[in-house]
């Protein structure tokens, strides 16, 4: 596997501190399984925040934290077990395996989705979206932030290439119309952030029927 986009070094830092919801830090991970370049730059970051943590003043804890904490623990009982979609008609990495999925549902000819159930998103939309080989996605802009981790096959748009493993980050700048690559159809994994704005006329009539 060649990768050749990657998450910019922002978000790889806010990965190493654990300050990205629990929807954009699955996409990241799911990009680290193959990308070892990516995977030593989260260490280093890792080292450099130990760093300053060490060289950093002790700061005491407010008054009841440590009660209030162990009060919440016991309150919260076990989770309730919600088994993961067991579909193995495609590959599905280690980060995702532990996460529920529903059905794929049609959203255009060619072109379907499926939700990730990420309990703690916080305002980021988590699903997986498939296309077939050779279509072209609606051209579209963003209101928010739109991460994408390609799982399989490839798809192209202004920016690049982007085949398995490579990451797309875009925000409320980016304006694009992605075409999958013939041959085998395209599964991505996205964590979006607002929503989708259709731009071509045909997109403009589906767009209040897309619910994603």
């Amino acid at each position: 596997m060649t990768i050749a986009h990657h998450p910019t070094d922002p978000t790889l830092a806010a990965f190493a501190a654990g300050t990205l919801d629990e929807g954009r830090a699955l996409v990241v991970s799911t990009h680290l399984v193959g990308c070892a370049v990516c995977r030593g730059a989260v260490r280093s970051f890792e080292r450099l925040r130990g760093i300053a943590l060490e060289d950093g003043e002790p700061v005491g804890l407010e008054e009841g934290a440590l009660q209030r904490a162990l009060r919440k623990i016991s309150s919260d009982g076990p989770a309730e077990a919600t088994a993961p979609d067991r579909d193995h008609s495609e590959a599905r990495p280690t980060p995702l395996s532990a996460y529920s999925l529903g059905k794929w549902r049609r959203i255009a000819p060619g072109l379907q989705w499926r939700p990730v159930a990420v309990p703690a998103a916080e305002g980021t939309r988590v699903f997986m979206l498939k296309a077939a080989p050779g279509i072209r996605i609606p051209h579209h802009a963003h209101a928010g932030l739109e991460w994408t981790c390609v799982l399989q096959g490839a798809f192209s748009h202004r920016l690049g290439r982007y085949g398995a493993g490579d990451f797309d980050e875009a925000d409320d700048t980016i304006e694009h119309q992605p075409v999958v690559e013939e041959g085998v159809e395209c599964i991505c994994l996205v964590a979006l952030q607002g929503q989708i704005q259709l731009k071509s006329w045909m997109g403009r009539l589906i767009q209040p029927f897309i619910r994603i």
